[in-house]
């Protein structure tokens, strides 16, 4: 089945919750919390999705960006049943090339993750802090 790869400006948090409660990245989300998923979505520089021949969504980028020099990608995420078909790696350079030659893409995997960042060409590092937040709901 063809996917269609695009750059979106409205993702609805049903369609969010549907690709990424599918996905490893579900259980590190307010899948719960519909408005805010949307104020997530709404906040979002870019978004790129990926969808089957339904307009099912299969895989996302949600990233923040000043669009001259980083973007910040929020999520990446494919739904277990689109796995394996170079989904990911696809929105990745997607992303990438609506950014430009100019903007590197920052994420922080997940545990258990960092091996298909590696294999999708992704530069590891040990010098990442965050500062979590208090409210997960």
């Amino acid at each position: 089945m063809p996917l269609v790869y695009a750059q979106e400006t409205e993702v609805s948090a049903a369609d969010y919750i549907a690709c990424v409660g599918a996905s490893k990245l579900g259980p590190t989300r307010p899948l719960g919390n519909p408005e805010r998923l949307q104020a997530m979505l709404d906040g979002s520089d870019l978004i790129v999705t990926a969808r089957d021949d339904t307009g099912a969504l299969v895989g996302i980028f949600r990233g923040m960006t000043d669009w001259a020099w980083v973007c910040y990608c929020a999520d990446l995420a494919v739904a277990e049943s689109s796995q394996g078909n170079r989904v990911g790696s696809t929105l990745m350079d997607t992303a990438a090339n609506i950014l430009g030659p100019r903007v590197s893409i920052i994420l922080l995997a997940l545990p258990g993750a960092e091996g298909f960042y590696q294999k999708i060409g992704l530069t590891q590092t040990n010098a990442c802090f965050y500062r979590d937040r208090t409210d997960r709901t």
